[in-house]
């Protein structure tokens, strides 16, 4: 039995806690915001299972030490993520890093030695309708770097997840993810869903923005596929029209973004290794723009 602390029990921690729970062979302690007193994990097969409470501040988690910490908060919560690492790490505790974007190992390591961080890419449709509720609508997919410790992590979802693929490049499965990401900057500048890639002058747009995203990522020594943008928007297509993505869904709750971690990180990578990203630039820019108009008004 492995003790594990998720710190951010959100939609894709609470995923997590919820496959880990499901197994019966771990003891799972949740870390977040807001003191909750549990939270239900429904699965797509209509299953579900009860976490016990998310504790919100350090001094009042069980004591004992963490064989693993998994890190399911938001990209910009990297400081307030920080603050548990500080208080939770011990010598035999790993951490793996499940968020989005292509910089896992610059975002923590203020916090983290390089030997005990591990970067993760995850992909699972779910949602968090309420406080206490998390819904898995999908399989939950896990690429993590193929060595010893990443083997050890596989080995505390055997059984409850089959989708868990060890890779040797790490970097191309992230990029991908990235690439795969990098549209719904279309979404949020116009805060409308998924159908919006159904009229063909906005499909061309979110075309060039994926292969911004492919040219930076191949700059960068990711492998990646001559035909993932246009695989991207083909995968688009086949949602539903209504769908909205994680960085649509926090405009519209006017909650902060993940926009620097996903095409900030294009952006970025792509000036620092020479490569054009103008629609990239353009989609980061005026949603920053969106954003201090909002905050204006309400000063």
């Amino acid at each position: 039995m492995a003790r594990i602390a998720i710190i951010g029990p959100g939609a894709i921690g609470g995923t997590l806690a919820g496959a880990l729970l499901r197994g019966g062979r771990h003891e799972i302690v949740l870390c977040g915001r807001r003191l909750v007193a549990c939270l239900q994990v429904r699965f797509p097969d209509g299953e579900s299972v009860a976490t016990g409470s998310v504790f919100a501040e350090p001094e009042s988690v069980p004591p004992g030490e963490f064989d693993w910490l998994i890190v399911a908060t938001k990209t910009y919560a990297a400081e307030e993520t920080g603050f548990w690492l500080q208080r939770l790490i011990t010598d035999v505790t790993r951490v793996a890093i499940f968020q989005n974007g292509v910089e896992h190992r610059e975002r923590f390591s203020p916090w983290v030695s390089a030997d005990k961080l591990v970067p993760v890419i995850i992909d699972c449709p779910d949602e968090r309708p309420t406080p206490n509720e998390v819904i898995q609508r999908g399989d939950l997919n896990i690429v993590a770097p193929d060595d010893e410790a990443l083997q050890a992590l596989r080995e505390l979802f055997a059984g409850v997840n089959e989708h868990f693929v060890l890779t040797d490049n790490i970097l191309t499965a992230a990029w991908r993810k990235l690439t795969r990401n990098s549209i719904a900057v279309l979404n949020t500048m116009t805060l409308r869903p998924n159908v919006i890639m159904h009229q063909p002058e906005m499909a061309a747009a979110a075309l060039q923005i994926a292969r911004e995203a492919v040219a930076v990522g191949r700059a960068a020594g990711a492998d990646l596929d001559d035909d993932l943008a246009e695989w991207v928007i083909a995968a688009t297509l086949e949602e539903s029209p209504d769908g909205v993505n994680s960085l649509l869904a926090d405009r519209l709750a006017r909650r902060e973004t993940e926009l620097h971690a996903r095409n900030g990180a294009i952006v970025r990578t792509g000036e620092r290794l020479g490569v054009p990203t103008p629609l990239n630039s353009m989609g980061v820019a005026v949603v920053e723009a969106q954003i201090a108009k909002e905050e204006s008004i309400c000063d």
